[in-house]
């Protein structure tokens, strides 16, 4: 009698092994959304990824995420969309995104080669093109755009001079214009442009912004 029980016990455990190994090869390689594998099993090119827990649905992941349910059940070969389990790993696809632009530091555009005809205001704009309204700006407080505009106060025994108010003779001489008249419009102009740029586009030489 002890050696049928032996042996009914050792059947009965082989068989309990079996079904055991048998139910885990169905939850390892089983359909559908029973998987409870990661989306990168199914290389989707982008995707976010997602852990569903209770109570959530398809159509509440992608309102969440702004995908369809359709491209979240593609993506991931879910079978019935009614039916996933918390702990699923999910692919939520995402359209390719257009890099942001980066806006550039405007530079002023290429100084005329030769003096062209025109008001003050003409030359300043074609002088320093897209900086042009502050540099209007700064002149018409400077010296009200006009040319031979003069600051009878010393400052270091210089004196502003010309439509930027640019000290004569000392930072006059520091600039390309130095053998010029700080008194010819379209010189101080180029002269302040030269500043401008030296000074990394920058007004700080100036009182008036």
């Amino acid at each position: 009698m002890k050696h049928i029980i032996l042996a009914f016990r050792t059947v009965f455990q082989r068989k309990f092994t079996v079904v055991l190994l048998a139910l885990f090869m169905l939850v390892l390689v089983g359909g559908g959304s029973v998987l409870l594998r990661p989306a990168s099993a199914y290389a989707a090119s982008n995707c976010r990824y997602y852990t569903v827990k209770a109570g959530d649905t398809l159509s509440y992941i992608g309102q969440a995420y702004h995908a369809t349910v359709q491209s979240i059940a593609t993506a991931n070969h879910i079978a019935n969309i009614n039916l996933i389990f918390p702990g699923q790993v999910f692919c939520i696809p995402t359209t390719p995104q257009t890099p942001p632009v980066t806006a550039t530091p405007t530079k002023p555009t290429m100084v005329p080669t030769s003096q062209p005809t025109g008001s003050v205001a003409t030359m300043i704009s074609q002088t320093f093109g897209s900086n042009a309204p502050q540099a209007l700006r700064i002149a018409q407080c400077e010296s009200g755009l006009n040319p031979n505009a003069y600051n009878a106060i010393s400052i270091g025994g210089s004196h502003a001079a010309g439509v930027f108010q640019i000290l004569y003779p000392s930072t006059w001489n520091g600039t390309p214009q130095a053998a010029s008249s700080p008194y010819n419009a379209w010189a101080n102009i180029q002269a302040a442009h030269a500043i401008f740029v030296r000074d990394g586009y920058s007004w700080r030489e100036w009182t008036c912004q």
